[in-house]
């Protein structure tokens, strides 16, 4: 069985027609939206409240207007004690939101169902807030990262992993061992690739499949 690291598109209503040409941080963004149940819409903010770029199925202006909205609220947060934080989450009446800082300069606004937001992926927010740092050449200060990656299991015992796809090409993975104390209905293995290179690869509840090593780093039979 494959387990690939973005689950399929449901279908969806047509997107609204963008009002700004693409940028390099459209295909990153689009990528966390399309991946993620519930989701809406995601928008790259400045802290004065403009708006870098977008996706998803929200209104252009009215993603923006609520992005700009948002950020007044993470200026207001980052100026009391509480100045270290890095994520809040909020439920409202139809929609719900995650605001992600990812530096002193910029945020990630993630537009949700009403009931979505607290089920949000911590490492898909993670993989998506390295990936437009990456883009941008912004520094992330430690900040752990995520890489979604694409999976076979083994058909004999469920959800333990057999091989995984690197450079288009499935490698077979070596499992030392289980990981303990992830959260309920995700399994995780450290795993060695056949070069002797070594990652974690952790299924989530959703059958997205992480890594915490850029597998594009490996080439087949090369650490």
């Amino acid at each position: 069985m494959t387990h690939v690291g973005s689950p399929m598109e449901r279908p969806r209503r047509a997107r609204p027609v963008r009002d700004q040409a693409p940028s390099p941080f459209t295909e990153i963004l689009d990528r966390l939206v399309v991946t993620t149940p519930g989701a809406r819409g995601a928008a790259l903010v400045d802290f004065e409240g403009e708006t870098v770029d977008y996706a998803g199925w929200v209104d252009p202006y009215e993603l923006k207007v609520a992005a700009a909205t948002w950020l007044i609220a993470l200026a207001e947060v980052a100026v009391t004690s509480f100045s270290s934080f890095t994520q809040i989450v909020v439920r409202a009446a139809r929609s719900s939101f995650v605001l992600r800082r990812i530096n002193n300069d910029y945020a990630l606004v993630f537009v949700l169902h009403a009931r979505a937001a607290f089920a949000v992926s911590d490492r898909a927010l993670a993989e998506a807030e390295a990936a437009l740092a990456r883009e941008a050449g912004w520094p992330r200060g430690g900040r752990a990262a995520w890489f979604g990656v694409s999976v076979r299991t083994d058909p004999g015992v469920e959800h333990r992993p057999q091989s995984l796809l690197v450079a288009d090409i499935w490698q077979p993975v070596e499992v030392m061992g289980a990981l303990v104390g992830l959260r309920d209905r995700e399994r995780g293995y450290r795993v060695r690739l056949h070069s002797g290179a070594e990652m974690m690869l952790i299924r989530e509840r959703n059958g997205m499949w992480f890594a915490d090593e850029p597998v594009s780093a490996f080439s087949a039979g090369k650490g």
